[in-house]
């Protein structure tokens, strides 16, 4: 590279973060390998990294880039020449026009952007897809140049790349680099072919993968050099599950919430062992059969085979699915509660931080379950159970909780059992679900005999189930 081309780049804006999540794990791959080799000028890293595509990944970019220079089959054994005068051309300017830079919004030198240098762009044969019929995207020469890194920085999950990005910077580099490195690791020991390949299937299961590992490294993760202190406070994932191959280019947003994040973080702190049970009891695969799972193996187990964490955490999952998608889990909750015991802390911090429920409701609910099992014969409970389970309107729930009021009144306690505000605030304020109420008091009632150790046999009457269970205690 001459002096004149090493003066038409601008070395901040290959590595600024510009809120663009393929430029932002480009620049972020470069800046790591800035690092590795601070000797060497960014057309040298470019020569450097297309070595690795085509030596090492045999070409294997077609999920990235259509006819590129290296997947363009032309272009066969001319792979990394072509792509180092391409480069060299933009870093040139060669071919530019002045304007702002779709990505970055800089008023600097532009070049055309397709699918073959740029990530799910529109192509030159489809100039309609543009804004005022261009040939393409107009993005600046250190914007192309990070798209030509990202392939280092995501991961093949199942049939399409994954890339991941966190609303805070240092969560993403966290992520990017232990990717980049285990590329190199597999490059070194001969084992790398192509993108990095996800231990998961699904999405959601990735997604709280990515949660888990940054919960267990959360000093380095979420690490503030300015506070020097760590938080998980405000910290959201996305997932970018994408495919730029041939014909079907096609792309899946998956996001894990801050406040979904928090809860998932403090379940895992503060209840793992409850929250953990209960989520491997979710895992389901069509291929695995009649299958129950062995809390003391903590295997997946039929009458054939056996599958353990490594095998059935690839498998779907309902609860972290209804949890990324925003969807109550709880009705798995009562279901679950049925049968199982499970803090009731964890039920309450869903409830107010991911249902927006007053802690007030949920303390009066806790009052209400006491009442109706405490000092109570395994038949009075029985019917409250069956009473609540078969209920079809919130007509049903007001009258359960009138009779309970009328109760307390005539057994002579003093103190009302609730009070008017208590009902028209906190038991049915204006857009209220009368289930969500319903279903909680359940919850109470089973985890407060789960914990007094009485075992009630009930006869299920809600949608969901038609049989007969046991609570044990």
């Amino acid at each position: 590279m001459s002096l004149d081309t090493l003066a038409n780049i601008e070395e901040k804006w290959l590595i600024e973060p510009t809120g663009d999540p393929f430029a932002d794990t480009g620049g972020l791959v470069i800046q790591f390998w800035k690092e590795l080799y601070p000797d060497k000028n960014i057309l040298q890293l470019i020569e450097f990294v297309a070595k690795i595509y085509v030596n090492n990944w045999k070409g294997n970019l077609y999920p990235y880039f259509l006819n590129s220079t290296i997947t363009n089959s032309a272009f066969k054994g001319k792979e990394i020449v072509k792509t180092l005068e391409y480069f060299t051309g933009i870093l040139n300017n060669v071919n530019h026009v002045q304007g702002f830079c779709r990505i970055s919004g800089r008023n600097t030198q532009l070049f055309s952007a397709g699918r073959g240098n740029h990530i799910l762009s529109g192509s030159g044969a489809f100039i309609n897809f543009h804004h005022g019929y261009e040939e393409g995207l107009f993005l600046s020469k250190e914007v192309l140049i990070r798209m030509f890194f990202v392939p280092l920085g995501v991961i093949q999950l199942y049939d399409k790349i994954a890339l991941l990005q966190s609303n805070q910077i240092v969560v993403s580099d966290f992520f990017i680099r232990n990717i980049v490195k285990e590329n190199i690791k597999n490059i070194a020991n001969g084992l790398s072919e192509g993108s990095l390949k996800s231990q998961f299937h699904y999405p959601s299961n990735a997604l709280f993968g990515f949660a888990d590992e940054c919960i267990a490294n959360l000093s380095i993760a979420t690490y503030n050099q300015e506070t020097e202190t760590s938080s998980i406070k405000n910290v959201s994932l996305s997932l970018y599950h994408f495919t730029n191959f041939g014909a079907k280019p096609d792309i899946e947003l998956y996001r894990l919430p801050a406040t979904v994040f928090m809860f998932y973080a403090h379940c895992k702190k503060y209840y793992r062992k409850d929250w953990d049970k209960f989520v491997k009891y979710h895992y389901k695969s069509s291929k695995f059969k009649n299958a129950h799972f062995n809390e003391n193996t903590n295997n997946w187990e039929n009458d054939k085979e056996s599958a353990s964490y490594e095998t059935y955490k690839i498998w779907k999952n309902n609860i972290l699915e209804k949890l990324l998608e925003g969807n109550s889990i709880l009705t798995y909750f009562l279901k679950w509660s049925k049968t199982q015991r499970i803090d009731f802390k964890i039920i309450e911090i869903y409830q107010i931080n991911l249902r927006n429920m007053e802690q007030k409701t949920l303390h009066k609910i806790r009052e209400l379950a006491d009442f109706s099992v405490q000092n109570r014969d395994v038949d009075s409970i029985k019917k409250a159970i069956t009473r609540l389970n078969g209920m079809k309107s919130s007509f049903d729930i007001r009258q359960f909780l009138l009779k309970l009021i009328a109760q307390n009144y005539g057994e002579g306690n003093q103190k009302p059992l609730i009070t008017l505000d208590e009902f028209v605030q906190y038991l049915f304020p204006d857009g209220a679900n009368w289930r969500d109420i319903r279903d909680l008091l359940l919850i109470a009632i089973y985890q407060k005999l789960h914990e007094s150790q009485i075992a009630v046999e009930i006869e299920n009457n809600t949608e969901d189930d038609d049989e007969t269970t046991t609570t044990n205690p």
